[in-house]
This record gives C-alpha cells, structure tokens and sequence, in this order.
C-alpha cells in the first residue's frame, strides 16, 4: 500500500450541524449571523448511508482513483462528541479491506479529532494523528473538509458578488488561531428564500494573505437534508487536487453505535 491510498482514506467528508452566534458588520446589509446559520449549517439528516469516490492528484503526478463505503453519523455534542465516520476500500481490489474510522468531537470536550486505520495485511488497528498542518506535501489538510465551530473566527462580511449571472454573499473567516491561513473567504449563494441559500466556495488565504487554494461545493436535496454531491479541492499554485463525488446516498437508516468500532474496521461491513 503506498502513501498516496493511505491519504485518500484520510480526506473525509463528514457534515454536521451547529448553532452560531457571530456580529454583523455596519456594511453588510443583512446580518452576518444570519447568513452564516442559514447557508453553512445545514441539516444532514441524523445518518448517512453511501458510496463515495475519491479523486485524487498530487502536483505533477497521476491521478488515482478510490472507491469506498461511507457510514456517517451524527451525535450533537453527545459526550462530547460531534460525528463519527467509517470508510471502507472498496476499489482498487489490492487495497480493499483497509478501513478508516474517524471520531470527531466539540471544542468544548478538550479532545483532538480521533482517527484510526486499519491495515489488512498486518491485521492490525493503528491510531493515526491528524498530518502536520505545516506540511506542503498535499493539498488538503484533515481541518479543511470539517464545519467550523462558532468560536473558531471572528466573521466579517466582505461584500456580494456576482459570477455566470449568480449573486452570492462574501464572509470573511479570520481564525483565533491558525497555524496555516490567515483567513478563508465563503461564498454563501443568495436566494430569495433564505430557506435555499447554501456555501457554494471556499477561499483559503496563507499567512502572507496570498491565495493558496480554493473548494467548490454542488448540492444535493432530499427532502430537508443537504448532502455534498461534489466537493472539488484545488491548488492554485499547482496541478493538484482532489475530488469527491458522493453516490448512492441513504439517509437516516438507523446506523447502530456498535458500527463505529475497531472490531466492525476488523470485520467489515455488509447490509
């Protein structure tokens, strides 16, 4: 198994939902609370069931493609914790059987985002610490696919801007405290039913302020849930990217706790 299949197991896609209290600024001409809770926190559904594709290219490589199962399940802060997600290699055939399993948790708890993998060929479970945010080596950095908790930014409208006849809302995140950006730009599509407006890009800034890549999201509806349908990661200083394409997407199926555990990474997982 080379690094590349290791890191494609760690790009996850795990959507949750929090409240939100933020300022708006003298300039915004609706609130910048208001946005944000209603276009970046979207209901997912309480559990996902699905297939999903991981399209991944390293500046100057070649692209490679991974197919995996995807459970996902939210908690609320539950113990502290606000997710959990497990991922299983379905393609290519020499890597299935690897397993990762990823729990995520609240500011509040105190605790780090827990990950574990899980290598077939040594029959083995191994925890995993998130890669160093410092590093140039990928593109994607475990932070960069996660909701931001409200305490994280100070939030700041930047103005609205339109692009191919659609309009969109500009918010400005300045992190408290980051090791890598100095700030990351949301587009929040504007809607005349606040109901419909969703986060359609994602700008990151590095600490000299310039550009360092950007993220696209498309949407899909069912029913009151918003599920990722698309999420493209780029470089802007390279060839690189990563994309994820979900399939097959099941929502609120019941997903037993028990699933969530080093022993179900062992045995895997069959409906």
């Amino acid at each position: 198994m080379n690094r590349m299949t290791i890191v494609g197991t760690f790009c996850k896609v795990s959507l949750l939902s929090l409240g939100v209290v933020t300022s708006a600024t003298a300039t915004s001409p609706v609130s910048v609370d208001n946005i944000i809770d209603q276009c970046y926190y979207k209901y997912a559904g309480e559990d996902q069931r699905s297939k999903m594709t991981i399209t991944l290219k390293a500046s100057g490589g070649k692209e490679q493609v991974s197919e995996y199962t995807r459970l996902w399940k939210y908690y609320g802060g539950e113990n502290g914790v606000v997710d959990k997600v497990l991922l299983f290699t379905d393609t290519p055939l020499k890597d299935k059987g690897l397993a990762f399993m990823r729990w995520g948790h609240t500011g509040a708890s105190g605790k780090s985002t827990e990950q574990w993998i899980y290598l077939p060929e040594l029959r083995k479970v191994r925890r995993i610490t998130p890669r160093d945010p410092e590093t140039k080596e990928w593109i994607i950095k475990d932070e960069d696919l996660r909701l931001r908790e409200p305490h994280e930014d100070n939030h700041t409208f930047a103005g609205e801007k339109s692009v191919d006849g659609k309009s969109y809302y500009l918010v400005d995140f300045k992190p408290a405290k980051d090791p890598v950006y100095s700030k990351r730009t949301f587009w929040f599509s504007k809607s005349d039913n606040p109901e419909n407006c969703s986060l359609h890009k994602v700008d990151f800034y590095d600490k000299r302020g310039a550009k360092t890549k950007q993220q696209f999201i498309e949407w899909r509806r069912d029913g009151k849930a918003w599920i990722w349908d698309k999420v493209v990661i780029e470089d802007t200083n390279s060839d690189a990217f990563i994309h994820y394409d979900m399939k097959k997407v099941e929502l609120n199926v019941g997903l037993k706790d028990a699933l969530f555990t080093q022993r179900m990474m062992q045995k895997g997982y069959s409906r």
